[in-house]
């Protein structure tokens, strides 16, 4: 049991991640209710996420001597990290992403979300090769896929699609792909913790003032709704910290694959908490689907640890 927690104890934090972001779906919901949000005009979404980020930068920075040993002392060197992040992951990737939402089926966006995984592998293999392209690493990407698609379907196998709404998402999803492949290699140099909170906090002010600027509101919360905010914000903090943590110690392509998780947690706690009907054998074929693509990824078989360890 020892050993196997010091080997795979990470892929406790990698679903711990993904059961975050998970719950911050269902969260978001009575958030946007609470303020309340205008969904129907995406700057007012855009105004939410850029306040939820401002403050969940605050508390990544808070938490990362508590969690790292180290101060997140802000310098020179890390200026083109940060602001490289702060563009790629937080500020182009939701402002696609909400945009997106104005037009493009919350099912077709979920389905096209989840693509961030296969184009995350392809980067890190064939473009930046900062990782081995494997038939394994590709059928567990596509088996992934498969499962989210499985949970996005309905009941007559339709889905429509948009090709200008579908773009946004793509981009979305790309800049995800590449804030993970970004974050990889930052942090080999830079506290990963650090980075995250100085990114969300310039993203956040980004997003801010770009929706203040196309006239984005929302309402004034009440106590209710600033105790969701702050959970949201927290949930941002933990997710993102840890899964920089990730990043910085395992390869990408192992680390990224649970995020074909992330529907399905979501799927979850839309179960617990808005009452959603979710017990379907759709669920049960992509969680299986979903489950075996992440085992491939990192299985490793016996002759392969044994000559890892001797060449160590």
């Amino acid at each position: 049991m020892k050993h196997f927690f010091k080997n795979h104890g990470w892929i406790l934090g990698a679903l711990l991640c993904t059961m975050l972001w998970g719950a911050a779906t269902p969260t978001i919901k009575f958030g946007y209710e609470l303020f309340p949000v205008d969904t129907s005009v995406p700057y007012n979404i855009i105004l939410f996420a850029g306040i939820r980020f401002v403050g969940a930068g605050i508390i990544t920075l808070l938490l990362t001597k508590p969690l790292t040993g180290e101060n997140p002392t802000l310098n020179k060197s890390m200026a083109k990290p940060i602001i490289t992040l702060s563009i790629v992951q937080t500020a182009a990737q939701y402002i696609f992403l909400y945009l997106s939402l104005a037009i493009v089926p919350a099912s077709v966006g979920a389905m096209l979300t989840s693509t961030g995984v296969f184009f995350t592998v392809i980067l890190a293999t064939v473009i930046f090769k900062t990782e081995t392209f494997t038939n394994r690493k590709l059928l567990a990407t596509v088996l992934g896929l498969a499962g989210v698609i499985m949970l996005t379907i309905d009941e007559n196998f339709s889905m429509q699609f948009r090709l200008i709404g579908e773009t946004t998402v793509l981009m979305s999803t790309l800049m995800s792909a590449l804030a993970n492949i970004f974050m990889s290699k930052f942090s080999k140099k830079h506290n990963p913790m650090a980075l995250t909170g100085y990114q969300f906090l310039l993203g956040g002010l980004s997003l801010v003032v770009f929706a203040v600027l196309m006239d984005g509101k929302i309402g004034v919360p009440n106590i209710r709704g600033i105790i969701v905010m702050l959970v949201l914000m927290s949930i941002a903090s933990f997710a993102y910290g840890i899964w920089s943590l990730l990043l910085k110690i395992k390869p990408t392509s192992q680390v990224v694959i649970f995020l074909s998780f992330n529907p399905v947690f979501g799927a979850f706690f839309s179960w617990i908490l808005l009452s959603e009907d979710i017990w379907n054998w759709r669920m049960l074929v992509a969680l299986l689907l979903i489950s075996l693509g992440t085992f491939l990824v990192n299985y490793a078989p016996k002759k392969r640890r044994e000559l890892k360890n001797t060449a160590l």
